[in-house]
């Protein structure tokens, strides 16, 4: 993928979880493109890391100022506690959106799926799906019990029952994100 068209489905994807209620800041943006480039094969090609708020690109963060910098992200403050949003700008709707519409038709059906499955998470869950996820793939073969376990190794401060979940319910987006896929 050039990188004005991944900048393109960058743009998309905020756009897409904004419209369903999610705050866009920095974390939500990292964790939506980890779901579209590992459950569904969105070939953005960051690579993550596993950091303290689950899996992380430093490619992707560098990505996004570049983006601010080109005036296709706007950083808009938010009142305290909150961290601040990032908007796509009319440029980017311009120079990106508008100008790779196939790319985005290409992946729109992975987009709407992230956008509904994660645009209305907070923060904490938005980490504990991401780590189940990374756990899911470094543990392919392991029990959901063994998996849990990990993800509690990893994230102490969720429960063996909530990583029992996190891990359920990713399971659930995998089953549903392979229906998406073309073959």
């Amino acid at each position: 993928m050039k990188r004005r068209q991944r900048q393109a489905v960058l743009a998309a994807v905020d756009q897409q979880l904004a419209a369903e209620g999610s705050w866009c800041g920095e974390t939500h943006l990292q964790k939506a493109v980890y779901f579209l480039q590992t459950l569904l094969d969105v070939p953005t090609d960051f690579d993550y890391i596993l950091y303290k708020f689950g899996p992380f690109s430093r490619e992707l963060r560098a990505e996004l100022a570049t983006m601010r910098a080109d005036g296709f992200l706007e950083l808009v403050p938010r009142p305290q506690p909150y961290g601040p949003t990032l908007d796509v700008t009319p440029s980017a709707q311009q120079q990106l959106v508008a100008r790779w519409p196939k790319t985005l038709k290409r992946y729109a059906s992975g987009l709407d799926f992230v956008a509904q499955q994660l645009g209305h998470l907070g923060v904490s869950d938005l980490e504990r799906l991401a780590t189940a996820l990374w756990v899911r793939r470094e543990l392919p073969d392991a029990s959901r019990d063994v998996q849990a376990l990990r993800l509690n190794e990893i994230k102490p401060h969720v429960s063996l029952t909530d990583a029992a979940d996190a891990l359920a319910e990713v399971e659930g987006m995998e089953a549903e994100a392979d229906q998406l896929i073309p073959a």
